[in-house]
């Protein structure tokens, strides 16, 4: 048997256990967040400073605001700035440190798969929802290639970061370990 073919044996074997464990590793975090917004008070604050846009008239009243609310109270340092880039623009000077790739995707699934969700539980906490998905995708596919690289490469153990905010880190480690897969890949 070829290097190669028992390399593919072996993530055949392990793939769906990465994807599962990733996926699994999101919803824990995602309840533990849950569990300690709830049972402590936040350092960070900045979630409920939500002033209106400087170019946009205030939106209507969602029809569940109290779990608009939930959704929002969980949009925390970055996350306040990548989910106000994605509702106003780049307003303020201190904007531009945030690079645009994941203001821009939360916009896109904010006015295309949550468009619904919008008069429902209002339009600030679809975006931080359309960050949220779009973070643990990236996340589960970042840990798919994490764990094929250095596998392949290296023969290295896997493991997990503990990352669950709509920050994004996901979307640059992801867009950094594709080329590097590809590049093994094709010399292997």
């Amino acid at each position: 048997m070829t290097s190669k073919s028992q390399l593919e044996l072996l993530n055949s074997s392990h793939q769906s256990k990465v994807l599962k464990a990733a996926i699994f590793s999101r919803f824990v975090l995602f309840i533990l967040s849950i569990l300690w917004r709830t049972l402590l008070a936040p350092y960070d604050t900045s979630a409920s400073l939500n002033p209106t846009c400087r170019r946009n008239p205030p939106l209507p009243s969602p029809l569940l605001p109290s779990l608009g609310s939930a959704i929002e109270n969980g949009v925390i340092w970055d996350s306040v700035y990548f989910v106000r880039i994605a509702q106003c623009g780049y307003e303020y000077e201190q904007s531009y440190a945030f690079l645009p790739l994941l203001p821009a995707c939360i916009f896109a699934f904010s006015r295309t798969v949550f468009a619904p969700l919008d008069t429902i539980i209002g339009y600030r906490a679809v975006l931080a929802l359309s960050g949220y998905v779009v973070c643990n995708v990236a996340f589960i596919f970042t840990a798919m290639y994490f764990y094929r690289t250095p596998m392949l490469h290296c023969r290295l153990p896997f493991c997990f970061a503990l990352i669950q905010r709509p920050y994004s880190t996901h979307q640059y480690i992801l867009r950094a370990c594709m080329p590097c897969f590809q590049l093994v890949d094709a010399t292997i």
